[in-house]
């Protein structure tokens, strides 16, 4: 399958476009000074390479602190970044690349606006209509504000801002976060359905399709320990469109080479695979299945997500029109403690969070120690000491948007993890502040 550095002409191409834009850049009254005392060739070559990369040509890898170092101390501002960008637009429609291809590069390109821009950024990019977050997240340390009366909500933790910050950081590793995901998930889809014997795989399901999954149940796929990804690879997707092993695992093979041919280090290719196929098995489940998939976002209450549970094998109670309790009476099963999901309809997160009491004597350092040892093993989870009138709380949450809806068998299962995540942090409790109780 061609990438796009082979779909425009390859590297003399990319040399061509360098120099228009750079051109156009050096004549700009606005930015046109940056470029003044540089060496131009040495710039046109680095910024070929980058531009490779960003069409998919296996490259140089490139690290933020790499580009931080080399532009920050330009004090380029957000105005100039997006002059740049403008100009860098105009070259590629200049030179015939797509609109649908532009928003790709470009999505690439805003992803490392932290790394260029050394002042507080515009809340809008102008040249596109991708939001630029805020940066600036609620240190894990941090506890929401508290509830004091555990039946009613628990308090919600994070935002959508908040949300897609953390999945920026799970995509780091692969330089251009999400939009270069993209890419790498379209050029899977291309490369599976080129083979004869693997097609099939994709059966019913259209790229737009995995892409957009990609990007909207991003967080629905819970950032484990490193370690835990060291055991292969499962299908999740439902039993009636399972594939056999051997098919399975060469699609996992397509997508590792695709991946390391993106410049990915060879450790991190474990992980990645398995965020990606988990939501790519979704997909395929959602397009194969008769039955509703996923919940509308408008259709998102407690009733509803106490039915989700409730096919998910666990009991449920009804708290609040906005909070939902739910418990497995099975020992040592898949949800070893019980949990909360909140409902925030105005921000269209769901928050899920698990309590237990801590004895009353507990000191802040023992707490501290626990909450320490807990973020280590589950960093992706917000940790946080809470309390109940006097009982003191050891308490975790993790939200998930629901803006484009819930995906029902996602969402079990990653209340699944939570559950266990959670419980398995007791094992840090070597000072035995915890009663266990759940709340």
């Amino acid at each position: 399958m061609d990438t796009l550095f082979d779909k425009y002409g390859g590297t003399e191409t990319m040399r061509g476009l360098v120099r228009e834009f750079y051109k156009h850049a050096r004549a700009s009254p606005k930015v046109g000074h940056y470029f003044s005392k540089l060496n131009m060739e040495k710039l046109i070559d680095h910024q070929v390479q980058f531009l490779s990369f960003v069409l998919g040509k296996p490259a140089l890898i490139y690290k933020g602190r790499e580009l931080a170092d080399a532009h920050h101390p330009l004090n380029i501002s957000n105005e100039d970044f997006n002059e740049i960008g403008r100009l860098l637009v105009k070259t590629l429609t200049s030179a015939g690349v797509t609109k649908e291809d532009v928003s790709l590069i470009m999505g690439v390109i805003l992803e490392v606006r932290d790394e260029i821009v050394n002042q507080p950024k515009q809340t809008q990019h102008p040249l596109s209509s991708a939001p630029v977050v805020n940066q600036t997240l609620q240190p894990l340390s941090s506890a929401p504000k508290t509830n004091p009366n555990p039946e009613k909500a628990p308090p919600t933790s994070s935002t959508k801002t908040d949300i897609i910050q953390k999945q920026k950081q799970f995509f780091k590793p692969v330089f251009g976060g999400l939009p270069k995901i993209q890419m790498i998930v379209r050029d899977l889809y291309s490369q599976v359905n080129s083979e004869a014997d693997l097609r099939h795989y994709f059966l019913n399901v259209t790229p737009e399709k995995i892409i957009s999954d990609q990007e909207h149940f991003a967080s629905y796929v819970l950032r484990k320990p490193d370690h835990t990804y060291l055991g292969g690879f499962l299908q999740s997707s439902d039993l009636s469109i399972q594939v056999g092993a051997v098919i399975f695992n060469e699609v996992i093979d397509v997508l590792r080479k695709i991946l390391i041919n993106a410049g990915l280090p060879e450790h991190d290719t474990p992980r990645l695979i398995t965020h990606i196929m988990e939501i790519v098995e979704e997909t395929r489940t959602q397009c194969n299945d008769n039955q509703i998939a996923v919940l509308k976002s408008v259709d998102v209450s407690a009733e509803a997500l106490s039915k989700v549970y409730q096919k998910g094998k666990l009991d449920t109670k009804i708290k609040a029109p906005d909070l939902v309790y739910a418990s497995s009476s099975l020992k040592g099963g898949p949800y070893p403690f019980p949990f909360f999901t909140q409902i925030d309809v105005e921000n269209q997160v769901l928050t899920l969070i698990a309590k237990a009491e801590v004895r009353e004597s507990v000191t802040s350092e023992e707490m501290d120690y626990l909450l320490n040892e807990a973020k280590q093993h589950a960093p992706i989870l917000n940790f946080y000491a809470d309390a109940d009138d006097t009982t003191p709380l050891y308490a975790a949450s993790y939200s998930l948007p629901f803006e484009f809806g819930v995906p029902n068998r996602m969402l079990v299962r990653i209340a699944q993890q939570f559950s266990k995540m959670f419980y398995q942090t007791f094992s840090y409790d070597t000072e035995e502040i915890l009663l266990k109780v759940a709340m």
